[in-house]
């Protein structure tokens, strides 16, 4: 009778070994898969309804919800959509005056003209309009329509701008100029005079008309020339 504890022959040895490895890499190749593909599905909480793909709005960004802060895009104000008819933030519409009373400093931005006006009616005026304008250079003109002077180009736009008239008495120097200054509702006429000593004597001041261009924006709500508001002259008006 053969010992219950004899080793198996060499051949048998060899083939269990080798199905031992076998197995062996069976095992560690499920054990890979497994963790690989635990890895590439997403984790979901207990409960929770599982999305997927098609359920995500494309741009969307995370799980934020529709309402809040971290669901609506932040846009610069560069970026913000102007409707038709609508004024950008920060701009002042046309046609419109702010009140805002300027510091002291230079208004106007061109001098429209500047003219003998000796025997017309003194005037200080403001047009916000095409129309206004004309009325001003009727009652001005209106006894002497030679002396008025031609309208230069291009025209004032007065979607931007009036047009400030002012009679400037310049003493017995022809003045060469004038500029327009305000310091809150209070106008001053700069007047430029030529570098000489003025005659000794005086029989005809010299008078000009000087109409000046200014932005709305820089001319003060109510504005006021050496006491006086302005007003459209007429046919009363005197010299």
């Amino acid at each position: 009778m053969a010992e219950s504890n004899a080793r198996p022959p060499a051949t048998t040895r060899t083939i269990l070994v080798v199905a031992a490895g076998l197995i062996a890499v069976a095992c560690v190749g499920i054990a890979l898969w497994f963790l690989f593909a635990d890895d590439g599905e997403e984790k979901h909480t207990v409960g929770e309804p599982i999305r997927s793909v098609s359920d995500t709005p494309v741009g969307a960004s995370g799980t934020a919800p529709a309402g809040s802060p971290a669901a609506t895009p932040a846009v610069s104000p560069a970026e913000t959509a102007i409707l038709p008819g609508t004024t950008p933030p920060g701009a002042e519409p046309t046609g419109t005056r702010t009140p805002a009373v300027p510091a002291g400093g230079r208004v106007d931005t061109r001098t429209i003209s500047f003219a003998e006006a000796r025997g017309l009616p003194k005037v200080f005026a403001v047009a916000e309009s095409a129309a206004q304008d004309a009325d001003v250079l009727a009652g001005v003109f209106a006894g002497s329509p030679n002396k008025r002077p031609a309208e230069p180009t291009p025209a004032t736009d007065f979607a931007r701008n009036v047009v400030v008239t002012a009679t400037v008495d310049a003493g017995c120097l022809d003045p060469e100029g004038a500029r327009l200054f305000a310091t809150g509702n209070r106008l001053r006429l700069d007047v430029r005079l030529p570098d000489r000593s003025p005659p000794p004597e005086c029989l005809a001041p010299y008078v000009r008309l000087a109409r000046f261009e200014v932005p709305r924006a820089s001319l003060p709500q109510r504005p006021v020339l050496d006491g006086r508001s302005p007003a459209t002259p007429n046919t009363n008006s005197r010299p």
